[in-house]
């Protein structure tokens, strides 16, 4: 048995998220079905992350175990012509047998993107949500500044495992592209881990600051209030994407 490290990326918007569920369309449901047909062998993958329903991927990783006899580009090569349009298999290497995406990893990069103008970019609506109002990014960018840090993050997320909320959050930043005027806004937040819904919670609440409903302060003393009700609503899954898990070199 050879264990594989594969980097993938897939359109989450007709997946019901990451994990396998017994009914209904998901990435690890799709993965699992196509190494059976490509390698005639039941396998369970690991990956570093539990994407929720419609979010997206460019940097998910993933790991399994399996006989193959021909080579790592051949089994890359044949799994990608199996699996469907929305994933893809970008990168493939062989790892040692202990290896695990998800406790291996150091840290994980989420990206949200915002269409910020008043009529919705017809190509961007998979995978950016509009807000028509302008949004100050300068107000943003400082507002995020007060989650960098290790802190109980109570106010914007639940845990997925286990009872704590302390994370990590080793950078945020704000970027807009200049191809298209400025109108495609990127908030950026790496972490050791996230909680439910975490990156969602926090975008939701540094939009309003954006629209000037909040101060920039307000978000020391929301994420002080360790409260989930202090926090923003939701934004929604369509903005999301895992773009980076990084591992000890």
């Amino acid at each position: 048995m050879t264990r594989y490290c594969a980097t993938i990326q897939y359109d989450g918007t007709d997946f019901l998220g990451f994990q396998f569920q017994p009914k209904g369309r998901t990435v690890q449901g799709e993965i699992e079905a196509t190494l059976k047909r490509v390698t005639q062998s039941e396998i369970r993958i690991d990956g570093a992350g539990r994407t929720d329903a419609g979010v997206h991927a460019t940097g998910q990783v993933i790991a399994f175990s399996v006989e193959w006899r021909h080579s790592l580009a051949d089994l890359q090569r044949a799994l990608n012509a199996t699996l469907p349009q929305d994933i893809i298999i970008s990168c493939l290497k062989i790892v040692t047998d202990d290896f695990h995406p998800r406790f291996d990893a150091l840290s994980r990069c989420y990206c949200y993107t915002i269409d910020n103008q008043f009529w919705p970019s017809v190509l961007q609506q998979r995978y950016a949500y509009h807000v028509k109002d302008k949004l100050d990014m300068v107000a943003m960018q400082s507002a995020a500044r007060f989650l960098v840090g290790t802190h109980d993050f109570a106010s914007f997320g639940k845990p997925t495992q286990g009872t704590s909320t302390i994370r990590q959050v080793m950078e945020t930043d704000w970027k807009t592209d200049w191809k298209t005027d400025g109108n495609l806004l990127f908030f950026y937040i790496r972490a050791n881990a996230f909680l439910y819904r975490m990156v969602r919670k926090i975008v939701g609440t540094l939009i309003q600051v954006g629209l000037g409903h909040l101060k920039v302060q307000d978000i020391q003393t929301i994420l002080e209030a360790k409260d989930l009700k202090c926090s923003a609503s939701l934004v929604p899954a369509c903005g999301l994407c895992l773009v980076e898990v990084v591992y000890p070199e």
